[in-house]
């Protein structure tokens, strides 16, 4: 199951450091245009924006059949020791993807430092 962020936490991700925002923004856009992401398939493509330990923060393009009109991209915080999805989150914006990147990151890094 899909846990989504709320907007509340949104607006505090919303006022991160503007050059951590340019290198999110640069990553997203360089990870959805890889040749990893950039192929023709009916079911989810996923691609890894970054890594700490066994927590991955991975760009995720649901299907075609489950995109809607405001959110076709989705971020996940996904646990390789457990093999399942912590949190995620779906996006309207390159903003709003870039904010939730830098959290989804940083719960990451946290996660792998107390283990």
């Amino acid at each position: 199951m899909w846990a989504t962020s709320s907007r509340n936490a949104l607006s505090s991700w919303l006022k991160a450091d503007s050059a951590n925002i340019i290198v999110w923004h640069h990553r997203i856009i360089e990870a959805y245009y890889s040749p990893n992401f950039d192929e023709e398939r009916s079911d989810e493509r996923t691609v890894s924006l970054v890594s700490h330990g066994p927590y991955e923060v991975r760009l995720v393009e649901l299907p075609r059949k489950l995109q809607t009109e405001t959110e076709r991209l989705w971020l996940e915080l996904f646990d390789h020791d457990c093999q399942r999805t912590i949190d995620s989150y779906g996006g309207r914006t390159l903003v709003d993807i870039t904010a939730a990147a830098e959290s989804l990151c940083s719960n990451a890094r946290d996660l792998s430092q107390t283990d």
